[in-house]
């Protein structure tokens, strides 16, 4: 993680949640709260957010429900839902499409919970490495292509080499549809 603090949301409906937990973790994350799965949205459209944790039992939208539209509308962000009840078949189904990081069970323990939150940070971070990595190969390649085609060195087989390995980025891009 870099030296400025991860932004983490907590979506709750309960105001003593959403104290506690930023009492917890105000020295470690960049914390904001939302007491519905609307204002969690628009807080995600003003503020970048690594990490969303939220609450699956709140009128109006489940937390399953939340992050399926943060999985559309704010793809990087890590997704964990908590709760203290038996919303298992919900959870589970969010889990499977893909819309969940971690399910997190009430209560928890403080220490685990920060470290959960650490890993989703660096999950996050490393999402956002890769996708630049993938946004920067091609340029990349490029370069190195007209570096190639300069008079003079490199050796023929080291030529040869680079373009393999050209040829493999490029065939790792197309597998990856960029």
């Amino acid at each position: 993680m870099s030296a400025k603090k991860p932004a983490i949301l907590i979506v709750d409906d309960e105001p003593d949640v959403l104290f506690s937990l930023t009492g917890l973790l105000r020295r470690e994350f960049q914390v904001y709260t939302a007491n519905s799965g609307a204002a969690a949205l628009e807080i995600m459209r003003e503020h970048p957010v690594n990490v969303i944790m939220t609450d699956q039992r709140m009128p109006s939208m489940t937390g399953t429900e939340l992050m399926s539209r943060v999985k559309a509308e704010h793809p990087r962000a890590v997704r964990i839902v908590f709760t203290g009840y038996a919303d298992t078949r919900a959870v589970i189904d969010a889990i499977n499409r893909g819309e969940l990081y971690r399910y997190i069970t009430k209560p928890w323990d403080p220490e685990d919970l920060i470290e959960v939150l650490r890993e989703a940070a660096r999950k996050h971070d490393e999402l956002v490495a890769q996708e630049a990595l993938v946004r920067d190969l091609p340029e990349l390649l490029e370069s190195a292509e007209r570096m190639l085609a300069e008079p003079g060195p490199p050796s023929e087989d080291l030529a040869q080499e680079v373009r393999s390995r050209i040829e493999h980025f490029r065939h790792l891009l197309e597998r990856l549809g960029t």
